[in-house]
């Protein structure tokens, strides 16, 4: 069977405790990813993978080193905002490819919303960006509905976009959140179905370390992207 999967991770503060009402310090969210990322690359390595990693200027400037790793691993770094609290304006657009790229020292060219929240076309394509991975064209309760937006790779306004891969028929998304909520099989089995309809994958994952949720479970925490 021929196809490709584009594998991508989020690379953001770990504030989902911060939306149950457990508050964590920004340096504790920043840790968690840190060690889930640190974590990654090993088993990237030696899996041969390489994969885009959409990260916040927040957490860029704070481990400036990792990033400099993951880029002298080929993997590539794409924008996801300035923080994982997004601002809801189109001016963190260039400034958090301008942070990014003064840190990275290379041209960043993709960029993904936080939480996905529906962002402006034109302004990527004045901002630099050349693709936009900023729809889950699925039915997220209390976050987003994008059922009626494309579920391939389109072309709108000269901006490549690159939707998140979701079965056919029933839209069930390919994540991190599907992943750990449903057995291994069936995410092998609806993968292998998106994956024979349209030739390809697009799956993305949060590389979160070890983190002790206070009276709260994992199954309780489908309200983060």
């Amino acid at each position: 069977m021929i196809g490709k999967i584009y594998l991508n991770f989020d690379l953001e503060e770990f504030d989902i405790p911060c939306e149950y009402g457990h508050y964590l310090k920004e340096e504790e969210q920043i840790q968690v990813s840190n060690e889930g990322a640190e974590a990654l690359l090993e088993l990237l390595q030696k899996k041969a993978l390489k994969v885009t990693f959409f990260t916040t200027a927040s957490f860029a400037l704070k481990k400036t080193e990792l990033l400099k790793t993951i880029l002298a691993s080929g993997h590539e770094i794409a924008s996801h905002g300035l923080s994982h609290n997004p601002i809801g304006k189109d001016e963190e657009l260039p400034l958090s490819k301008k942070i990014l790229e003064d840190i990275c020292s290379v041209q960043i060219l993709g960029y993904r919303s936080p939480r996905f929240r529906a962002v402006n076309y034109q302004s990527l394509i004045c901002s630099g960006y050349k693709y936009n991975s900023s729809i889950n064209p699925t039915w997220l309760p209390g976050r987003y509905n994008y059922l009626s937006l494309p579920r391939k790779i389109f072309c709108e306004q000269g901006l490549v976009q690159i939707p998140i891969s979701t079965t056919p028929l029933f839209r069930i998304p390919l994540c991190w959140l599907t992943f750990k909520n449903i057995p291994l099989s069936l995410f092998k089995t609806f993968s292998l179905w998106t994956l024979q309809e349209k030739g390809y994958l697009n799956i993305f994952f949060s590389p979160m370390g070890i983190y002790q949720y206070p009276e709260i479970s994992y199954s309780q925490s489908s309200k983060s992207d």
